[in-house]
């Protein structure tokens, strides 16, 4: 009997030991937390987020739009077109298409006005990542529809400079924006914008180029437009405001109080958001603006975290481990939008070009800074289509190459 209580006793102390051990690991992890590495990640996260307070603020406009009158008609929808050919699906029954979009107009005509506000800022200090924390983008999304109703009714000129002023502010979204997920809309905007101008522009070339328009065929700048630095700024900032929330929600099981305690004990917002902005960094710096202007993608994965994180932060490195793997392709996504870009300006600068110049002859008068490079541009002489291609999963699962036509269409003859 005194042989088995001497081994119980010293398997005691081992596990006290043992419990010791993990106690003073947890507290050093805990004591060391924030790294440097983390502290020098944050401050880069946190740099840029001064903003005109005086400045129109576009987030407020669309967080309070006008109620839509009821489901978007998918009929005239320009997503739905095939190859974005809307122009010519609400010309097919101009009635039934105005009808149908006209009740729209103030909720579109309201989006407009929220998307080419100077400043597009939450300024919320705590958000709950609640759907109705979200604008609603889809009005953003169907801007292009009533662009392509007015130019059917005949406002061709009036609705080229909207779409192009739409476009612009599509661009500030994509290279500033509030969120990561406002970027993405931006830069899916600014593709359906463009292939609507496009659009426009073959079947009406003698419409003189209106200041909007203009800007938009000025080439873009690789390294600034093809950096994704200020969406993962954004995006830090906002799971910033967004964790707190959702740290309550893991410990608000009244029922549970030993989860709450081990909710607390493995997870800590603090440290998330470190690794957070260390698995975010890469996209920032020198080094990431010459990538992009290489057409290089930089991958963001999850940092890798410290020994002792993995006994003072179980919970959040589980957390940051499933988070990780999301970012992976929105580099190529940026540079994908860069593509658009410039081949929304090579097919705008050719038509404005001599027309006694034949299509090919126009693409081979473009700047080589804009039809070549590292993603060059091609022509199709045989559709009249400039296309380049595409490298993000999703531009891979819509064809792979952006696509816009350039040789324009001859008026149909007067009955």
């Amino acid at each position: 009997m005194a042989t088995a209580w001497r081994w119980l006793s010293r398997l005691l102390m081992v596990l006290l030991a043992l419990v010791a051990l993990l106690a003073a690991i947890w507290t050093y992890g805990r004591w060391t937390s924030p790294t440097s590495a983390q502290h020098a990640a944050i401050a880069l996260m946190q740099q840029d987020e001064a903003v005109d307070a005086a400045a129109e603020n576009g987030f407020p406009q669309m967080m309070a739009l006008p109620e839509a009158p009821g489901a978007f008609p998918p009929a005239v929808d320009c997503g739905n077109a095939a190859d974005n050919h809307c122009i010519a699906t609400i010309e097919a029954t101009p009635e039934a298409s105005a009808a149908a979009l006209e009740p729209f107009r103030p909720n579109l005509e309201a989006a407009a006005r929220a998307l080419r506000a100077p400043v597009f800022r939450d300024q919320r200090p705590v958000v709950s990542m609640g759907i109705d924390d979200v604008p609603s983008f889809q009005a953003v999304m169907q801007l292009d529809s009533l662009r392509a109703l007015d130019f059917a009714a005949g406002n061709t000129a009036g609705a080229l400079a909207d779409a192009c002023t739409d476009a612009l502010a599509t661009v500030r979204w994509a290279t500033d924006p509030d969120t990561l997920l406002q970027g993405m809309i931006g830069i899916a905007a600014f593709r359906d914008q463009a292939m609507l101008i496009a659009d426009m522009r073959r079947r009406a070339p003698a419409d003189p180029l209106p200041p909007s328009c203009a800007a938009l065929a000025e080439p873009p700048d690789a390294g600034t437009e093809g950096l994704l630095c200020a969406a993962m700024r954004g995006e830090w900032r906002y799971q910033q405001r967004a964790f707190p929330a959702l740290e309550a929600t893991m410990q608000d099981d009244e029922g549970d109080p030993w989860g709450r305690r081990m909710s607390a004990l493995g997870h800590d917002t603090d440290w998330m958001l470190g690794q957070t902005a260390r698995a975010f960094a890469p996209a920032c710096g020198d080094a990431a603006m010459q990538a992009a202007r290489e057409d290089r993608a930089v991958v963001l994965a999850a940092a890798e975290p410290r020994w002792v994180d993995y006994i003072a932060f179980p919970i959040s490195v589980v957390l940051g481990d499933i988070a990780g793997p999301a970012y992976a392709d929105y580099g190529e996504r940026q540079l994908d939008f860069v593509a658009w870009r410039r081949v929304l300006a090579a097919a705008l600068q050719m038509t404005t070009m001599d027309p006694a110049l034949a299509p090919a002859q126009r693409f081979a008068a473009l700047p080589a800074a804009l039809r070549d490079g590292p993603r060059p541009l091609a022509f199709d002489e045989a559709s009249g289509t400039l296309h380049v291609p595409l490298r993000g999963r999703r531009s891979a699962a819509e064809g792979g190459e952006a696509r816009l036509p350039v040789r324009s269409i001859d008026p149909a003859p007067t009955p």
